[in-house]
């Protein structure tokens, strides 16, 4: 998907022929890239590219009356042409081209991004606004740039963190022509730039957050071990053992708490919901606990056979409902509170997404890895 994404940068969308598509992000990128809806159906080529590769062959595309097999045939321009005319169906012929749609749309899902959204105005070249999103443990302006190269949106985005303005920046993916002052002046604070080629991936033609493998807000002092790993609305990162105690004697106070890091009764886990303002502990097996964490920790839609905590395990969406039923709340006959589920077309195409409420209080505790 990142091929997709530097394609995206600047005013020309990608769009093309499937045979001009797969050449540019792969074959099964453009798939997926397609079932997302990232990619839609466009007119019928009107040119089609040279087999041999060719630059100076560009073939007209005409109709074929008499196949119905191969109701278009493409002619190079005159017989001094290296190419000879091709039959084509009406698929190698059909283009797709980028819904920008379908882009907003899913970053607006992916970033939980509340509007209004004003994609005619530009905040500052290049950039349009999106709406307002929580990150970092801040709400925050929400702007999609589609060119970040050069000096010029540093100095914009400069100005913006000198007047205190709280902003998150979608870009696109980096380039050689990225300014190094980006990574170092907003990976963090007032204004934080956020590359969505580190943020996003492609999975069975699904857009989905990627794994946070790293630690984002280090809380741990510098010289001190870190004791385990915190994920809470904030983000995942390690603690020492003095926060780890601190978060312990305020999980009284939160509505869903996951520890992985200690045990009660038969080897299981302690857990803690809050149903009608009431704190109700209970607890879960290791594979519960460690299947629902991941989905706590990767808060993207999941198949159940895609946990990778239950790889191997048979029926594992029984232990994510089981897990489910011990930290979440339902709010109606089939919804939840936290984990939403997405049904498929069979029972193994659903997906679980844990997706909190905003101002939902929650954690987990795991061990470090």
């Amino acid at each position: 998907m990142d091929a997709f994404l530097r394609a995206l940068q600047g005013a020309q969308l990608p769009a093309g022929t499937r045979l001009e598509l797969d050449a540019r992000f792969g074959a099964e990128v453009t798939s997926d890239l397609i079932a997302a809806g990232l990619l839609v159906s466009g007119e019928r080529a009107t040119r089609y590219p040279c087999p041999r590769g060719g630059s100076s062959c560009p073939r007209d595309v005409i109709e074929n009356v008499g196949d119905p097999d191969f109701p278009f045939v493409a002619v190079p321009p005159g017989p001094e042409h290296c190419c000879d005319a091709v039959r084509l169906t009406a698929a190698e012929v059909a283009t797709w081209t980028t819904s920008r749609q379908r882009l907003f749309a899913l970053l607006t899902n992916v970033f939980r991004i509340k509007g209004p959204a004003n994609l005619r105005d530009e905040v500052f070249p290049c950039a349009h606004r999106l709406g307002r999103a929580v990150w970092l443990g801040q709400e925050r302006d929400v702007l999609l740039c589609t060119n970040l190269n050069g000096a010029a949106p540093t100095a914009f985005l400069l100005a913006r963190k000198a007047q205190r303005q709280p902003t998150l920046v979608l870009a696109h993916a980096r380039t050689r022509f990225t300014s190094p002052d980006v990574d170092a002046h907003f990976a963090s604070g007032e204004v934080v730039v956020v590359f969505l080629e580190d943020e996003l991936e492609l999975a069975s033609g699904h857009v989905q957050r990627r794994q946070v493998l790293m630690v984002r807000e280090p809380t741990a002092t510098y010289g001190t071990p870190a004791f385990c790993v915190l994920v809470d609305p904030d983000g995942a990162r390690e603690i020492d053992e003095t926060t780890y105690r601190e978060v312990l004697a305020g999980a009284e106070d939160l509505d869903l708490f996951l520890d992985l890091t200690r045990t009660v009764r038969a080897g299981r886990h302690p857990t803690g919901r809050r149903e009608e303002g009431v704190l109700i502990e209970g607890s879960v097996t290791p594979q519960q606990g460690a299947a629902y964490a991941e989905l706590m920790e990767r808060q993207q839609a999941v198949r159940a056979a895609e946990v990778r905590a239950l790889n191997g395990v048979n029926h594992p969406e029984k232990l994510i409902e089981a897990a489910r039923r011990e930290l979440d709340v339902t709010v109606s006959r089939y919804d939840w509170r936290s984990t939403e589920l997405l049904r498929g077309d069979t029972p193994e195409a659903k997906r679980y997404w844990f997706r909190p409420p905003e101002g939902l209080r929650w954690a987990l505790l795991r061990p470090a890895r």
